[in-house]
């Protein structure tokens, strides 16, 4: 399923009745419980009448045992002439469809919540099947994690069960269920896979491309952004003239399959120095493509396959992807610097911890056992 499918998909779940519970409200000596309802194909809201404020019938207030109890009654029956289920019936796949892909949707970026909705039809509905919210148990999930370990790596497996945890958590705090089974979930066992290794490129690699892609200034550009300046793929393809001044290149917005919107996080929104490897690519382009809002007018993978790919296998060099550029300038950096506090901040990374442990090439083991021993004996003599 395509992506422009699943967000078709997640918009159309978004409207879908959900069940309710109805508020009970006091007024002019009774009380009503109030909801939403459907009236000539218009959402409205309902006051139903419950019964008389009376202390001796047993009910005296709103919080009466009696008049609750009235006030369920009735939800009972509105549920049901909606269609709805009764809320302990509730599937899991009913609870995803109602309650949470349209929460992720409206508050989730597209990248992240059409990455989990993929997930969720490849994975996760098959598993779930017709169980309810109420009956799965964290045995289920370890299970169900167990299995996928004998064929996926461990990082799909923790993403898994990441969304799993989430979906869940929700549910709690929706008061759909009490407690979390996903909380002590976990592979009772080994993995059959290992985690591969992420690609990077080096410096030297990404001069080779950049010369192989010399008939190609666009291309030539995007790659030097996302090397030298560590621009995520959204980022390049959101780029507008405007946000190039004299010395900087100024990350205001991201473009993710065609939806607009804000960088990943916070940080991300940066300004960073354009260096000389970008700065002379930058005056090539603006003089070839002419006056125009974007930068780039058309998609990065759309340039990936029928221009960098075909060029380099031509050449005989390695497609690594967009992503090895920032991971090799994280690599690059460490090298330089001694540490990931600039690899953090250029690459707009929250915390340096993400920056060490995905955007920077590792080093030997030799070297890395070398650079210990010399660390404890500096440290012996200080």
């Amino acid at each position: 399923m395509d992506a422009a499918t699943i967000y078709r998909e997640a918009k159309k779940h978004v409207s879908r009745k959900r069940h309710q519970r109805g508020s009970i409200v006091e007024k002019s000596g009774a009380f009503y419980v109030v909801y939403r309802t459907t009236v000539d194909s218009e959402r409205k809201q309902i006051w139903h009448k419950l019964c008389e404020k009376n202390r001796a019938t047993g009910h005296g207030s709103k919080s009466a045992t009696a008049v609750r109890e009235l006030a369920e009654d009735h939800m009972r029956e509105v549920n049901a002439s909606d269609g709805v289920r009764p809320e302990e019936d509730l599937t899991i796949t009913e609870f995803w469809e109602q309650t949470y892909l349209p929460f992720i949707t409206a508050n989730l970026k597209p990248s992240t919540y059409l990455g989990y909705q993929q997930v969720w039809l490849k994975h996760l509905k098959p598993h779930f099947g017709e169980k309810t919210l109420r009956e799965y148990r964290t045995p289920d999930g370890s299970l169900f994690l167990t299995q996928l370990a004998k064929t996926l790596r461990p990082r799909t497996v923790a993403h898994i069960k990441f969304l799993c945890s989430g979906l869940f958590s929700h549910a709690v705090n929706t008061g759909k269920v009490e407690t979390n089974p996903w909380h002590d979930c976990k592979v009772l066992g080994k993995y059959t896979k290992k985690n591969s290794a992420t690609q990077h490129y080096t410096l030297e690699e990404m001069e080779n491309v950049i010369t192989a892609l010399v008939d190609h200034v666009d291309a030539q550009l995007i790659m030097a952004l996302a090397f030298f300046l560590g621009l995520r793929k959204g980022e390049i393809q959101g780029l507008q003239w405007s946000d190039i001044d004299g010395e900087y290149i100024h990350i205001r917005r991201a473009i993710v399959r065609g939806n607009v919107g804000t960088p990943k996080t916070e940080k991300s929104v940066r300004s960073l120095p354009i260096i000389q490897p970008v700065r002379g690519l930058l005056k090539l382009w603006r003089a070839k493509c002419g006056d125009g809002v974007w930068v780039f007018d058309r998609g990065m993978m759309t340039i990936a396959r029928k221009t960098i790919m075909p060029t380099l296998k031509d050449a005989g060099l390695p497609w690594k992807g967009y992503h090895a550029g920032r991971r090799g300038l994280g690599t690059e950096l460490r090298n330089i610097t001694g540490n990931s506090t600039a690899g953090r901040d250029v690459l707009g990374h929250e915390d340096e911890a993400v920056t060490k442990d995905h955007y920077e090439g590792a080093l030997p083991e030799g070297a890395l056992s070398a650079m210990k021993l010399l660390e404890a004996k500096a440290s012996a003599k200080a």
